[in-house]
């Protein structure tokens, strides 16, 4: 239909290929606004596929004005689910987003004075000894305490990096337009239920929708299929990733060469791979998450200690995610701006 030849001929190339012309013509070094922008085109890339494929959240299809400020704004406003209309923010509302932005702010300081100079590996696991590198070594490394110890570290400084960047664009667009916007996170290290809860309605409220809307829902549609919708969603997100990698490694030679500021460029692989393995994570709590043991744990267990356990199911391959944001130099970059605490010696 028109709707297809328009959005894949047309508006999903044009929107994809920009971010390369744009930083390129900006010069952009910064690897923390090249992600922002890359985010950008990543949105309406999903957007547009919700739209094609009649997905899109019913509040927007009820007005034009909704589907304006929806489409047009990278962070969503809330809708009214019985009236349509967008929820108005007071000066109240905004001003207390921009105080949570400004605690967010403070904290992420105090956690790049910790963990900038570690290189965000505060517990030292070069290798000790001349054993060679065999199965049972790297299993035994990547359930290592400390390793996973590193892994939490990084990807809970990566949380708050999300959520302090959404946090102060969602305060900055209530203030100027008067609506409320969502939330991005909700505490997913600490309150997480299940898998599921963790990717679905805490770790990135924004990617999940759109990917649910974008890609989840047209392939159920199709397939009637909900593992193999489920499946599709992981491999999307994967390839977004990616996209990004590849966006903030321009003007590298390859990937896993050196840079001039002795950072690395990305290494390509690894990020599907992490969604691939939280892909079969998903799988086995659809298939064995009513097992009496997890019923247990979920009447029994703090729901922090819970929260923990769904952390852990990840923890041992979270680096293939966050190496790739700290050899590109993201972290380094990101802490521009803020007051960092640092040891004179």
């Amino acid at each position: 239909s028109t709707a297809y030849l328009i959005g894949y001929g047309f508006v999903i190339p044009f929107v994809v290929a920009m971010p390369f012309y744009f930083i390129q013509a900006l010069d952009l070094r910064n690897t923390c606004f090249m992600v922002a922008v890359a985010s950008t085109p990543v949105l309406l890339t999903f957007r547009c596929l919700e739209a094609m494929y009649g997905f899109s959240p019913p509040a927007v299809e009820a007005q034009i004005t909704n589907y304006m400020l929806y489409y047009g704004s990278v962070i969503e406003f809330v809708f009214d689910g019985k009236t349509s209309h967008a929820v108005k923010s007071t000066t109240g509302e905004a001003l207390t987003k921009a105080r949570r932005f400004l605690t967010f702010y403070l904290f992420l300081a105090l956690l790049f004075s910790v963990f900038e100079p570690c290189s965000y590996a505060p517990i030292d696991m070069r290798p000790r000894g001349s054993s060679g590198p065999t199965m049972e070594a790297a299993i035994t490394e990547f359930l290592h305490p400390g390793h996973l110890a590193n892994n939490f570290a990084v990807a809970y400084v990566t949380h708050v990096c999300l959520h302090t960047g959404t946090l102060g664009f969602g305060a900055a667009i209530s203030l100027l337009a008067g609506i409320q916007t969502m939330d991005i996170a909700d505490n997913p290290f600490f309150l997480s239920s299940s898998p599921s809860d963790f990717w679905g309605r805490r770790w990135n409220c924004l990617v999940h929708g759109v990917l649910k809307r974008g890609t989840y829902k047209p392939v159920r549609s199709m397939s009637e299929n909900a593992a193999l919708a489920a499946v599709a969603t992981f491999v999307a997100s994967g390839v977004l990733h990616e996209y990004i990698l590849a966006i903030i490694s321009m003007g590298d030679e390859g990937a896993g060469n050196s840079r001039a500021d002795g950072t690395k460029s990305a290494q390509y692989g690894m990020h599907m791979a992490f969604f691939a393995y939280n892909a079969i994570i998903f799988t086995l709590e659809h298939v064995i998450g009513e097992a009496h043991i997890f019923k247990w744990s979920g009447r029994n267990l703090h729901p922090t200690i819970i929260s923990l356990c769904v952390v852990c199911s990840v923890l041992p391959i979270a680096h293939w995610f966050t190496d790739e944001y700290k050899s590109t130099g993201f972290y380094s970059d990101y802490k521009v701006g803020f007051p960092i605490i640092v040891s004179i010696n």
